[in-house]
């Protein structure tokens, strides 16, 4: 999916920032794990990165946070959130949010197959690719724990590292 997005939009680099383990989700495995799944997806590709920001905070960090730290770590790069549409629809929700819709640029990927108005047109794009729609992390999960063939979705060795350390299984 990033791959696609460099490709579509012209982008530099695509830099992952994994959320501490303070993030409240159910089931959230810890960022070690998270952390180290990401490093093995992205290892063959150098227009892909990792941030540990929020990983290494000794703060609970929210959105807004993390990006005001990225944009001075990167004060001279054009900033992109790129999230699915679930995030996005819960994004009036979230701590400070309009100085995300206001000061960065935002990159929708349409997961639900549902139209998204487009309240914030400066900002906003929107990207609807049919293939992407059906490989959300969460349908991946689900199939791991159902005892699924997930092969097609991830690399060889975040496959392996997910069995080795029987993540998602439970």
């Amino acid at each position: 999916m990033a791959e696609i997005l460099i490709k579509e939009y012209n982008l530099d680099k695509i830099i992952f920032v994994p959320v501490g383990n303070y993030y409240e989700k159910k089931d959230l495995i810890d960022a070690y794990h998270r952390y180290n799944m990401l490093k093995l997806a992205i290892e063959d590709n150098k227009q892909l990165e990792i941030e540990k920001i929020a990983i290494e905070s000794k703060v609970k960090l929210y959105a807004s946070d993390t990006f005001k730290l990225i944009k001075e770590k990167y004060k001279k790069d054009d900033i992109f959130f790129i999230m699915g549409s679930d995030n996005f629809r819960k994004m009036p929700t979230w701590k400070n949010y309009e100085d995300l819709i206001t000061n960065y640029n935002i990159i929708v990927i349409e997961r639900e197959r549902k139209k998204i108005r487009n309240e914030n047109p400066k900002n906003i794009i929107e990207f609807i690719p049919e293939k992407l729609a059906n490989s959300d992390s969460t349908k991946i999960r689900n199939m791991i724990k159902n005892n699924e063939n997930v092969k097609e979705y991830l690399k060889p060795k975040v496959y392996e590292y997910i069995r080795k350390n029987t993540l998602y299984m439970v």
